[in-house]
């Protein structure tokens, strides 16, 4: 019950002027997430060149590698966003 009272004060983080606290350690753990995220990509095409076979055909692929991204490009557009003071919907206030 507490996940939901906590989202209007990560809705405000949103707002123009707001940034979360700590926002270098986040910011950190989103190029960390990233990286991770580049090394498996690159580390299944390596292992597939090398004869290592997932056993998944090229849509289930497709479809998972456009799904990963997408969740990368989301979740790196609300850390720019909640972790600069600098970028955000104006508050109106």
């Amino acid at each position: 019950m507490g996940f939901f009272k906590s989202i209007p004060a990560f809705l405000e983080l949103f707002k123009e002027g707001r940034e979360i606290d700590n926002s270098a350690t986040w910011k950190n753990r989103t190029i960390a997430t990233n990286a991770v995220v580049a090394l498996l990509g690159t580390l299944v095409v390596i292992g597939k060149n090398f004869g290592y076979d997932l056993q998944l055909d090229p849509e289930t692929l497709t479809n998972l590698g456009g799904g990963v991204v997408a969740l990368v490009a989301v979740v790196n557009g609300i850390m720019h966003v909640v972790t600069s003071s600098k970028v955000g919907v104006p508050s109106g206030d």
